[in-house]
């Protein structure tokens, strides 16, 4: 684990929990298990964290205010650390946070690739198409000017384009700049964020965490109006926090909670009889637990497709646009060339 500014990462918070209730699956309390892991802790920074945890637990504080005084958990973590200590049920809660944050991690650095790789293949692409216009048309030119003749049609138009960009380079770096500069920004701001969060994927990805949510909160003994309240703070996605809210407003009118939870949207219709049947037989968590995977099936399947299609579609609009250029500029002079034969 490293230490960061604020909060551990998803994959550091998912080791510690892991390893933590590995200590308590073998009978290890739980302030033993903190002191045995600062003992083995490999580096400065891992044992700066586990010793803010070791040393209030050490003074007599539960495994929850110390990670409170620890400073480097989110809320999420504390709230269902409170509710497995109070409830007995703090192994299980660890498992499940640990399992929670590892497919957190696993969903962030999937939408991450799926966004890098095409901004990469756009990237490379511009830039063959920059350095064709710039640096090879000019020399195409070149020669048919040395041959007594000019460009027409698309060659002529792409031509005048080189010229343009050989003349304002320095001004097209900066609108570039600027636009990529301007849009992070405006990724930050939260109409940035929303519109970011109005994507399908991020839609399922938010109904996914919501479901794993509530199977980690029903499952740890809250009730559904608890379990309601965690997952809206944990959304992380607008519109499905309006959903929750709604969803909150439903259930406080009396309509029950497989009702109100069908009522909102925040799953397809096609789950409905499931959330009915598990909410009428008390295995509601397991229900959610059910949903949350297929989700993340449905989000690593979109994922998947995404950049699988997406790979040849950018090679073959390259491969066309770089085909067009060469072809308009190659045929004419192999026409000169077999008149001056």
């Amino acid at each position: 684990m490293k230490k960061k500014k604020h909060f551990l990462s998803n994959q550091e918070i998912a080791a510690f929990c892991d390893q933590l209730f590995m200590v308590m699956s073998a009978g290890i309390p739980i302030y033993e298990g903190v002191s045995i892991l600062l003992d083995d802790a490999s580096d400065e920074e891992t044992k700066l964290v586990l010793s803010s945890i070791n040393v209030p637990l050490e003074n007599g504080s539960s495994f929850h205010e110390a990670l409170v005084q620890s400073g480097y958990f989110p809320k999420y973590v504390l709230d269902m650390v409170q509710i497995g200590e109070l409830s007995g049920r703090l192994d299980e809660v660890l498992s499940s946070l640990s399992r929670y944050y590892e497919r957190e991690e696993s969903i962030r650095n999937g939408i991450k690739h799926a966004v890098t790789y095409p901004l990469l293949m756009i990237a490379m692409m511009f830039a063959v198409l920059i350095v064709l216009i710039v640096k090879v048309l000019p020399v195409f030119n070149q020669i048919y000017i040395e041959l007594g003749s000019e460009m027409t049609g698309f060659a002529a138009v792409m031509m005048k384009i080189s010229i343009l960009i050989n003349r304002y380079i320095l001004y097209v770096l900066i609108f570039v700049a600027v636009i990529i500069v301007g849009f992070i920004i405006f990724s930050k701001t939260n109409a940035g964020r929303k519109m970011l969060k109005k994507g399908s994927l991020s839609k399922l990805t938010a109904a996914g965490r919501f479901a794993n949510c509530m199977y980690m909160a029903l499952g740890s003994g809250l009730d559904t109006d608890q379990g309601l309240a965690l997952t809206e703070q944990l959304a992380d996605n607008p519109y499905m926090e309006a959903k929750i809210q709604h969803c909150r407003e439903l259930t406080a009118s009396g309509m029950s909670f497989s009702e109100a939870i069908l009522s909102a949207e925040i799953f397809e219709k096609i789950y409905s009889s499931m959330i009915t049947i598990g909410f009428k037989t008390g295995s509601l968590d397991k229900v959610m637990q059910k949903i949350s995977k297929e989700y993340e099936n449905i989000i690593d399947y979109r994922i998947s497709r995404f950049i699988s299609l997406l790979e040849p579609v950018i090679v073959i609009i390259l491969s066309v646009f770089i085909g067009l250029i060469l072809i308009s500029f190659l045929m004419p002079l192999i026409g000169i060339m077999s008149g001056i034969g």
